[in-house]
């Protein structure tokens, strides 16, 4: 019997194979049935590499390693995530409404890249049912981000946004701005030159506050970006940024033959290693221009140490992933850490913090 449990939890962390076999199985319930998994509590992995530890916006980290938005929406699994190894989770992106989100399908796998394509549109059960499971999990050792868009139908641009801040503010470590999905109709344009000023004259409102980030998109001009940088160094309202959120761009993809082409052509942000160097991109232009002031979340196409290595390298102080977890199952946090570990001790840098920055191969 005892060989039988070993065998099965040997087979059910080969998420490769499993990926495989499930193929034919829609990603979203999928999704669900991993969801499932997780508040189970079933798998449970301690990582405690000294060098990985860090501390910032007074916060300390075991890890720079993070979830990102999108693969918790509804702050179900909390608990179950974090047993995976994650240095934090950020949870989300929730509303103040309910949101069926797009219609189906709206979630499309390409795995001879590892990508995946997806309009999911918001999909939540809104801020009052998040909040019942945010209060559940918080306590004073895990580390929770809480990722705030708005209702696709809201009348106002920017007041869910205020209202969401006020009622998440007690219950995370630091809040994320989501302004740039492109799931959303208009999402995007708050980036732009004088909506993005309104925007933060809204949050000057806020009377209690949180660390703060602005999560931007890959397709950002560059325009636009040094404006916001600027924004961000003269504000009080904002720390940082997440970078980056999906790109709507697909010339990545045409690399190599896909086997379900017509995929490519789904509206729809894009995801996994095909984003990689525009995320990088950001991360390096937004590091130089602000001298390295702020704090910079890396996140796109992170599947390996080396992954991690490069998007800390070029300025990252966090780092995140979600779409490696889809292809990899939970051992990828495992696996990403031991060898992010292993390269610091390779180069001879004593702490993750010492590499923000320094722009160097992990070669």
């Amino acid at each position: 019997m005892i060989g039988q449990v070993k065998l099965f939890k040997s087979r059910i962390m080969d998420f490769k194979t499993i990926s495989n076999i499930t193929g034919f199985m829609p990603p979203e319930l999928l999704h669900k049935i991993f969801i499932k998994f997780l508040q189970t509590k079933y798998f449970k992995r301690k990582i405690d590499h000294r060098n990985l530890k860090t501390r910032v916006l007074n916060k300390n980290f075991n890890n720079p390693l993070g979830l990102a938005a999108g693969f918790d929406k509804n702050a179900e699994a909390i608990e179950g995530l974090l047993n995976l190894g994650f240095g934090f989770v950020e949870l989300g992106t929730v509303t103040p409404m309910p949101q069926k989100g797009n219609p189906r399908p709206r979630v499309f796998k390409i795995p001879e890249f590892e990508a995946v394509i997806q309009r999911l549109g918001f999909n939540n059960n809104g801020i009052e049912m998040f909040l019942e499971n945010l209060k559940k999990s918080k306590n004073n050792h895990n580390i929770l981000g809480v990722n705030i868009g708005k209702n696709k139908n809201s009348e106002s641009q920017f007041s869910d946004y205020l209202l969401l801040y006020n009622k998440v503010v007690d219950y995370s470590d630091y809040i994320t701005i989501n302004i740039s999905s492109p799931n959303t109709p208009g999402l995007r344009d708050i980036q732009e030159k004088g909506n993005i000023e309104k925007l933060l004259k809204t949050l000057s409102r806020i009377k209690k506050r949180k660390p703060t980030f602005l999560k931007l998109s890959p397709d950002i001009s560059k325009k636009n970006l040094e404006n916001i940088c600027k924004l961000i160094l003269n504000s009080k309202m904002i720390d940082g940024v997440v970078l980056t959120n999906t790109t709507i761009t697909r010339e990545m993809l045409y690399k190599k033959p896909i086997k379900d082409a017509w995929k490519v052509n789904e509206k729809g942000g894009l995801s996994g290693p095909p984003l990689r160097d525009k995320a990088n991109t950001l991360i390096r232009d937004v590091y130089e221009i602000t001298n390295g002031k702020i704090v910079i979340i890396g996140v796109g196409g992170v599947s390996s140490g080396k992954d991690a290595f490069q998007k800390i390298s070029l300025g990252a102080n966090l780092i995140q992933l979600y779409t490696s977890l889809i292809y990899s199952g939970p051992n990828v946090v495992f696996n990403i850490l031991k060898e992010l570990s292993e390269l610091l001790k390779r180069k001879r840098i004593e702490s993750v913090a010492e590499l923000v920055g320094k722009n160097i191969s992990c070669e």
